[in-house]
């Protein structure tokens, strides 16, 4: 599971040196970015409810056809809290992710769950999901 700032989003997964945007901190903004993203694909977002705030989740993995060893600096850049260097990036083309963002009162909240490898045991993927599925956010008092 990941949780961490990302502020910028490449519009080319591979080609993205020099290629990072600003995302404005809301969940729409975000989302377009990423689905918006060359060299990837993502599922369609759905709207979902995590406690007291509404987002957005949806898949995201490598496109079929991307050798990630010829992409910038080796890496294949998701999104980053860099404007001049990746920070978050997959390594294989068998990693994808399940990503849910909302807007907390201004702040940009993005988690993420991650399958590194094709064959993952089905016990550990479910157990996983379980933890992603209990994150709630609330209105404080």
């Amino acid at each position: 599971m990941g949780w961490w700032p990302t502020d910028y989003v490449p519009t080319d997964a591979c080609a993205w040196v020099g290629a990072l945007v600003e995302v404005d901190p809301s969940a729409e903004a975000f989302v377009d970015a990423m689905t918006a993203q060359t060299s990837t694909a993502s599922t369609r977002p759905v709207e979902v409810l995590l406690g007291d705030y509404s987002g957005f989740e949806s898949g995201h993995c490598v496109e079929r056809d991307v050798d990630i060893t010829a992409c910038d600096r080796g890496k294949f850049c998701i999104h980053s809290e860099f404007s001049n260097e990746c920070s978050r990036w997959y390594s294989s083309a068998a990693e994808r992710e399940t990503y849910r963002v909302v807007h907390l009162n201004g702040q940009l909240a993005v988690n993420w769950t991650v399958q590194f490898r094709e064959s993952v045991n089905p016990e550990l993927t479910s157990e996983a999901r379980a933890v992603f599925d209990s994150i709630v956010f609330r209105f404080g008092k």
